[in-house]
């Protein structure tokens, strides 16, 4: 957790696999360095998320060198899976990359270029100053977590992102996406937006559709003595029949306010990264305010 907090938009995806499980399998975790004065560390199951292989100057940070992207390499390839990957900062996922594709490793597909955003923090939210948008009030009333009884709401929505984002549909391979998304909704990460089926606010008893959702993918909550936490946005989803009339822009920027009050305290992080080539989602994002602190990549295999 130490080397996390060294940059939090870049450390929150580790940080919060090891938060979320109070156990683990042996091997999971991986440190490299000295007994409390970690160098570098991955997350290592069927997908591996590295941190700290590399160099960075700025955060004073030097880096394990060859032999510990090598060691980490040999360590996570037996490990690897179909439909796993290997993401994480993009320094340090070239840097195991390089070995693991030395081992025979074979990428399905290869995103180098993912964007790391960190929404904007104003003293009243972001949600005010976009609120101009004529008529979504009700998007912004609306916004909220979702119920547990709401996962099979919840669901289709996010096959759907799934699907359209990664190429093939989670769920084909038995039960561990749907209860992953009900984890996520019934631990309040999950944000939602519901209309009536033709745009306009839900009503009670009436049927309700989900059309915007956003998960708290991962979280690393305040611990003591520090006041803010970090928390990393995935998932974020707007129904085709609503896309390019501003409910998406209304919808984060009342989810950004949310998580700050909720999860990680006025001070906190709260970031997202994007496909460089989502020219859609990179629009939103920075007219959001959004800004870049860094690049991720993702290894698809």
């Amino acid at each position: 957790m130490s080397l996390c907090a060294l940059q939090p938009e870049q450390g929150i995806a580790l940080a919060g696999q090891i938060a979320r499980w109070d156990r683990w399998g042996t091997g999971d975790v991986v440190v490299l360095g000295r007994p409390g004065r970690p160098q570098a560390a991955a997350w290592s199951t069927g997908s591996l998320l590295p941190l700290g292989l590399a160099r960075r100057p700025g955060a004073g940070h030097e880096g394990v060198g060859p032999g510990g992207a090598r060691a980490l390499a040999e360590h996570a390839g037996g490990r690897l899976t179909r439909n796993g990957s290997v993401a994480g900062p993009q320094a340090d996922v070239t840097a195991v990359w390089e070995h693991l594709e030395a081992m025979g490793l074979r990428a399905r597909e290869s995103r180098w270029v993912q964007p790391v955003l960190r929404a904007p923090a104003p003293a009243g939210g972001i949600l005010p100053a976009v609120l101009g948008h004529r008529g979504l009030e009700w998007v912004a009333r609306g916004v909220r977590p979702a119920l547990p009884d709401e996962a099979p709401l919840v669901l289709p929505a996010s096959v759907d992102m799934f699907t359209a984002e990664l190429g093939y549909d989670p769920t084909a391979a038995g039960g561990s996406y749907a209860r992953h998304v009900s984890w996520l909704v019934e631990a309040r990460r999950t944000y939602i937006l519901l209309d009536d089926g033709r745009g306009g606010p839900a009503r009670p008893g009436s049927p309700a559709r989900v059309v915007f959702k956003t998960d708290v993918g991962a979280l690393w909550r305040p611990v003591p003595g520090r006041e803010w936490g970090a928390a990393q946005l995935t998932g974020v989803w707007t129904h085709t029949e609503l896309r390019g009339q501003g409910v998406a822009t209304v919808a984060l920027a009342a989810v950004v306010d949310a998580v700050r009050r909720e999860h990680v305290g006025r001070g906190g992080s709260v970031s997202l990264y994007v496909n460089d080539f989502n020219t859609a989602a990179l629009g939103l994002y920075c007219g959001l305010g959004f800004h870049r602190v860094g690049t991720f990549a993702t290894i698809l295999l």
